[in-house]
């Protein structure tokens, strides 16, 4: 793809805030249609990915088209990369707040989720909890407290090929609590999988399998992120908890019939 390189350059200028068009554009690029616009200083990014690639938009978004993924540096290019959204497409704009306000105009839109984006501050210190075990290996022990959480054996397997390692605190030989840390992007590894059993529920441990997990994803030089559901008040709670701060908020709004104005 002639403007792969280019993409990927402005992309990374914000990886955090970029994390989703980073991912799909190193796995789906082959597959997704992508524009690049640039006006003298400015530059602009459109990204089209069909919708059944990707196994969760497949199952989120069965009757989408298209997920449109964008950024930008000036509002200028705005109308040039609208130009290019098929007009008749069923689309699902997954955008932060300042470029959905900039969409609306040309889309009415109706916002079906909303997500979180939880890291680290420049300066933060984990420590490491003395009971915390980390592994690099699967661990067969723990794979239901992590389906639990929805992930397929499948999935689990490829993360951990890929350099993944978990967190647990047992008790004996039994798992009460964990997480795994799995790369998301080229520098961006995100902390997800975070379940702790029944029997080991408000006793902060989460909370240490979380702080162990970011001691050693800082250790590793990677920058850590921590993505929940706005609806998900628990799961919210535990990243303040374990002192992260909202960094990203990706809003997912849907238009079926989309007509330009």
């Amino acid at each position: 793809m002639s403007n792969y390189d280019d993409i990927m350059r402005y992309l990374r200028r914000n990886p955090l805030k970029n994390v989703t068009p980073l991912k799909m554009m190193t796995a789906y690029h082959q597959v997704m249609d992508s524009y690049l616009v640039e006006q003298a200083e400015h530059w602009g990014i459109l990204l089209l990915l069909p919708a059944e690639a990707y196994y969760y938009d497949r199952e989120a978004y069965p009757e989408a088209d298209y997920i449109v993924l964008m950024d930008y540096s000036s509002l200028e290019t705005v109308p040039d990369l609208i130009n290019r959204i098929p007009a008749d497409a069923k689309l699902v704009f997954k955008l932060q707040q300042e470029a959905r306000l900039a969409v609306t105009p040309y889309f009415p839109l109706t916002q079906v989720r909303s997500f979180y984006s939880f890291s680290t501050t420049p300066g933060q210190i984990f420590k490491p909890d003395k009971e915390a075990v980390v592994s690099e290996q699967i661990d067969e022990r723990l794979l239901p407290l992590w389906m639990k959480n929805g992930y397929t054996p499948e999935e689990l397997v490829h993360y951990f090929e890929d350099g993944a390692f978990s967190v647990a605190i047992y008790k004996d030989t039994t798992p009460f609590s964990t997480c795994i840390v799995f790369r998301n992007g080229e520098q961006i590894w995100e902390i997800g999988a975070v379940h702790t059993a029944d029997s080991g529920r408000r006793q902060g441990l989460a909370a240490r399998v979380v702080s162990t997990a970011l001691y050693h994803t800082m250790a590793r030089g990677y920058i850590p992120r921590y993505q929940v559901q706005d609806t998900n008040i628990a799961s919210i709670r535990l990243a303040e908890a374990a002192g992260l701060t909202l960094a990203v908020k990706l809003e997912h709004w849907i238009n079926y019939t989309p007509e330009h104005k």
